[in-house]
């Protein structure tokens, strides 16, 4: 009797795994486009004018998951490149922000600084799905990330990438890094000594994409029995023409819709429609100017950083007579001096909650998180402890009361944080996907181990969650 039930559950479960896997060949070419900003109100409200190659085929071909989410918050273009490549939160792929403050040199440090080269992807503590793909064809599969923005080329390329690009801030040039293999820094300049291709005298989503055109043309891509990635970072908020703010988001998106249309157009002549996955998300943040509340009678107020983090000091020093405790500030979050710390044999601990009995007491603070609750108290939101990384993050996470605006005394900077939700989807169509619509909430961390399931290969090395359901 146990042997009939033991084969009964055998084959119900190699049942569920065919049913889980797609029932089409293993694509030669998936191109994994992250838009930054995109959200589903704006996509939905100027459908009228799209064409029928971009958004409306993406949306009437494709399986489109309407609630996507990311499993942190906040989000930001760095952490959401991230977790797309790694399918992991920041708390376990190391990728917090586009900042930090180096414990070393108590300075501020880009996410993707590299002392040595510059440029890297060396922080990012986890594999990517680029990384996974090498691994699995012993080399053989190529994996480039093209990008405006260097953060979101690096992260989305990951460790292993045959070629990462990015266009420079000062001279509008195409760049790439001395940590990727030399032949990609050898096609770049060949490339840019094509007078046309010289510099980004397009918009740069049209100048993007027509860089990943000619990086597939140039290498072959999926053309061989080895599966290929690329990864297209656009965005949904760079057109800036218009003064008028609804009409500037209209000619973004009708742009955007355009260039989405030449871009698969082109890629599906070039590979085959049934030969490539596209995969569609958004960022999932918002960059909004700084409003003036105030002049709508909307609750409002300045929290100084800098400021907070002087009395914070004096708090402190009263109570241990150590001065200059706290090492320094960025964003909302401060960071303590723990060389004195272990020095003195005080309990960071005890310090962490002296701190924040003090800053809770503070005008425009709507919560305080210390280092020892992220990584241990568990009723603390799951967003924000995923949120949290202890080899980068700050000691101290101050949550500003909506309205308020975060104001640097130092760097002049000012931000405007905000809970507010925004809707976007994931979209995966093309490799022979059948047209759905899911409104199941769904988490964007799924999109690495979704990739890797279509090319049969195993998920990156921090992801825990399962892939995308296609029914």
């Amino acid at each position: 009797m146990n042997k009939y039930i033991t084969l009964f559950a055998l084959a119900a479960l190699a049942n569920i795994e065919c049913e889980a896997q797609p029932n089409t060949a293993v694509p030669r070419l998936v191109v994994g486009i992250t838009i930054d900003q995109l959200n589903s109100n704006d996509m939905e409200h100027f459908a009228a004018l799209y064409g029928n190659g971009g958004f409306k085929k993406l949306l009437n071909e494709g399986v489109v998951y309407e609630n996507a989410q990311y499993d942190f918050a906040p989000v930001n273009l760095a952490s959401a490149s991230t977790a797309i490549a790694t399918g992991a939160s920041p708390t376990d792929n190391g990728i917090t922000a586009e900042r930090w403050i180096s414990r070393e040199t108590l300075r501020p440090v880009g996410c993707t600084f590299d002392k040595k080269l510059m440029v890297s992807p060396n922080n990012v503590m986890a594999s990517t799905i680029g990384d996974e793909m090498k691994m699995a064809s012993n080399g053989n599969a190529l994996v480039f990330s093209v990008a405006a923005n260097q953060d979101a080329a690096v992260l989305h390329g990951g460790h292993a990438a045959d070629g990462v690009f990015w266009i420079d801030e000062s001279s509008r040039t195409w760049k790439t890094s001395a940590f990727y293999p030399r032949n990609a820094q050898i096609w770049l300049d060949a490339y840019l000594r094509i007078p046309k291709q010289g510099t980004a005298k397009k918009n740069d989503n049209q100048t993007t994409c027509q860089l990943a055109l000619d990086c597939i043309n140039d290498h072959a891509m999926g053309r061989d029995a080895y599966a290929d990635l690329l990864f297209v970072t656009l965005s949904a908020g760079n057109v800036a023409t218009e003064t008028n703010a609804m009409l500037a988001r209209e000619a973004a998106y009708r742009e955007l819709d355009r260039t989405l249309a030449d871009l698969i157009l082109n890629i599906e002549q070039k590979v085959g429609k049934d030969n490539v996955l596209f995969v569609l998300t958004s960022t999932g943040r918002s960059q909004s100017n700084i409003e003036d509340y105030a002049k709508y009678n909307i609750p409002t107020g300045t929290f100084y950083i800098n400021r907070t983090a002087n009395l914070l000091n004096m708090y402190l020093n009263a109570i241990y007579g150590i001065n200059r405790l706290v090492d320094g500030v960025l964003n909302n979050e401060i960071y303590i001096n723990k060389t004195i710390l272990e020095q003195k044999r005080i309990n960071i601990s005890e310090v962490l909650r002296h701190a924040r009995e003090f800053l809770v007491q503070i005008a425009g603070v709507k919560e305080v998180y210390t280092a020892d609750q992220l990584l241990l108290d568990n009723s603390v939101s799951t967003k924000t402890r995923n949120a949290f990384n202890h080899a980068v993050s700050g000691d101290i996470i101050v949550k500003i009361t909506p309205g308020w605006r975060i104001y640097n005394e130092e760097t002049k900077e000012e931000q405007l944080p905000s809970l507010a939700n925004m809707p976007f989807p994931i979209i995966i169509y093309g490799a022979g996907v059948k047209p759905k619509a899911i409104s199941t909430p769904v988490s964007t961390n799924s999109i690495a181990p979704t990739i890797a399931r279509f090319i049969r290969i195993r998920a990156p090395n921090a992801c825990v969650v399962p892939a995308l359901p296609l029914k």
